[in-house]
């Protein structure tokens, strides 16, 4: 796939694309730590959507940034990634624990580990109140 600087002229670019600008959001770590750093990473998607939450909690425990106010929202496109939930234990790591239980063919260990790892994800949903789809499989 060609990029659209290559073979075009400089009137035309790829579909939708000639009067954006990309801004990418990517929460991970600390940021995503618990539900209250959750609730502060849509905070600041809402503030660059232009949704206004009124809602105040405290999250002195979540990383901070900063919001790019030089290009209006009309503007940009916005697109935000998260990956995995820091804190004690970071997920990461129960993740590597896991595939080194798995690689070791040490069942227990390896379903320990997933198993914080869903707790985890499990606490944090508890706590935005979030209703989970059973796409789990569990009960």
């Amino acid at each position: 796939m060609q990029s659209p600087s290559e073979d075009q002229d400089e009137d035309t670019s790829w579909a939708g694309m000639a009067d954006k600008i990309w801004e990418v959001h990517k929460f991970g770590g600390t940021s995503v730590a618990n539900a209250d750093c959750y609730l502060k990473a849509a905070s600041i998607v809402e503030e660059q959507l232009g949704i206004v939450d009124d809602g105040d909690s405290d999250n002195s425990n979540c990383a901070s940034y900063s919001v790019d106010e030089d290009v209006p929202n009309s503007e940009k496109h916005l697109a935000v990634v998260v990956s995995a939930m820091g804190g004690k234990p970071k997920v990461t790591d129960l993740l590597l624990s896991a595939v080194k239980a798995a690689a070791e063919r040490d069942d227990d260990g390896m379903n320990a580990a997933l198993k914080l790892v869903l707790d985890k994800h499990s606490v944090c949903l508890d706590a935005l109140n979030l209703e989970d789809d059973d796409n789990t499989g569990s009960s």
